[in-house]
């Protein structure tokens, strides 16, 4: 009698175990590289492998900082224009590129057109326009908002796009039997359809536009994160410098770790 062997199928832990490598996590690889850095950071001007003029220990940074922190001018200077300025920007790009997403999706021949330019832009220097832009809207809030909001306003087409393509034809032809109207259609049952590729590109968006304000703010305004952050370079405080600079890293980190969060929420959604 020839004995047969019932294979167990996965259980839902096994299958949702995270992958590993080298013994440890994404997550556990990403907590390792940062503590490896923030030790180079500390231990690297105090042993002398970094001129300790040009890059202080991670320490100073961060009593640095927790000083500026400290500070109602700073927060009215430096933190809130660029704060402000950063949100405005994030909520146009994700208004205005979710609509053009819509529009380019809804009419292909303008899609056919415009989505090969779409995959070139970030090649396109956009810093390059600041001249341009200043001469028509002047030196102040405004054009960094712009850029910003240029800057990233085409990962969320693309990614508006990319979601609207994913859409069953089921749910689209339901949505026509219905007859509704262009807007009850796009709010009611395109968007929340694209949703999880709409937030997937909203986190990148968010990112970009963090981006765009600060290096705006180094050449275009006379307050900002990125202005205090120039400024302190070209008086060689460096201190403030350094603290500028981990404060950025720091405003990144708690905008990944938002979004990821939300997206643990988003069934769909890439992290």
């Amino acid at each position: 009698m020839t004995a047969t062997t019932a294979t167990t199928p996965p259980t839902a832990a096994s299958a949702t175990k995270p992958e590993r490598r080298a013994g440890l996590t994404v997550r556990g690889w990403t907590v390792v590289i940062a503590v490896g850095a923030a030790v180079f950071l500390e231990l690297a001007p105090r042993v002398g492998l970094v001129d300790p003029f040009s890059v202080i220990p991670l320490s100073e940074m961060v009593v640095q900082l927790g000083k500026l922190l400290a500070t109602g001018e700073f927060w009215a200077s430096a933190l809130a224009p660029s704060l402000s300025a950063i949100g405005l920007a994030f909520v146009l790009a994700i208004v205005l590129g979710v609509i053009v997403g819509i529009i380019l999706w809804e009419v292909r021949p303008v899609r056919s057109v415009v989505e090969p330019w779409l995959t070139i832009y970030y090649a396109i220097p956009t810093f390059a326009l600041y001249p341009l832009i200043v001469a028509v809207l002047g030196v102040g809030v405004l054009p960094i908002v712009l850029l910003g909001t240029m800057f990233a306003i085409v990962v969320v087409i693309t990614s508006t796009l990319t979601g609207l393509d994913a859409t069953s034809t089921t749910i689209v032809r339901l949505a026509a039997s219905l007859q509704m109207s262009r807007f009850a259609r796009a709010t009611k049952i395109l968007v929340p359809a694209a949703l999880p590729h709409i937030v997937t590109g909203s986190r990148l968006a968010l990112s970009y536009a963090l981006i765009g304000v600060l290096a705006s703010e180094f050449v275009l305004s006379t307050s900002g994160l990125g202005h205090f952050i120039s400024r302190a370079y070209n008086d060689f405080a460096f201190a403030d410098m350094y603290a500028g600079v981990l404060l950025v890293f720091i405003l990144a980190g708690v905008v990944n770790a938002i979004f990821a969060f939300v997206a643990r929420r988003q069934p769909g959604v890439a992290q």
